[in-house]
């Protein structure tokens, strides 16, 4: 019985991906485009997951205070057409991947569990668990 390997992401679905990522953060930061609502000088894209055959990208958005992010996302979502050009035009692929716009939660979640981590409930307990032990080495 042959034992399948379950790994990450190909290199070159890495560079791919890396290439999408900067010519979409180039497309924001020259903010040549014309989407009502859009501010694209708050939104950061922080990372693109392309699909191992190429033709879906997620990419996660990130858009700093005072723009909701979420609200951001289904803007650039409704106006892909635009993006999906620029990265044919940039980037030499048989097939343009469609784009998905997500928003990066990923910072909510470090926050959280720093908090967490920082609570006084918690703390008391890494007092106690370390008490605990220099007392079982004693």
């Amino acid at each position: 019985m042959k034992k399948t390997q379950i790994s990450g992401p190909s290199q070159r679905q890495l560079r791919v991906a890396e290439e999408i990522r900067h010519v979409l953060a180039r497309m924001l930061s020259q903010d040549d485009l014309f989407i009502e609502g859009l501010k694209a000088s708050y939104l950061m894209i922080t990372e693109v997951r392309i699909s191992p055959d190429l033709t879906y990208a997620s990419v996660f958005v990130r858009a700093m205070s005072p723009v909701d992010t979420q609200e951001q996302v289904d803007l650039l979502n409704a106006h892909k057409g635009p993006f999906r050009y620029r990265v044919g035009k940039s980037i030499r692929l048989r097939l343009v991947p469609e784009l998905v716009f997500k928003p990066d939660l990923s910072f909510d979640e470090v926050t959280h569990i720093a908090d967490l981590l920082n609570s006084p409930t918690v703390q008391a307990d890494v007092r106690q668990a370390a008490e605990r032990d220099e007392s079982d080495d004693a």
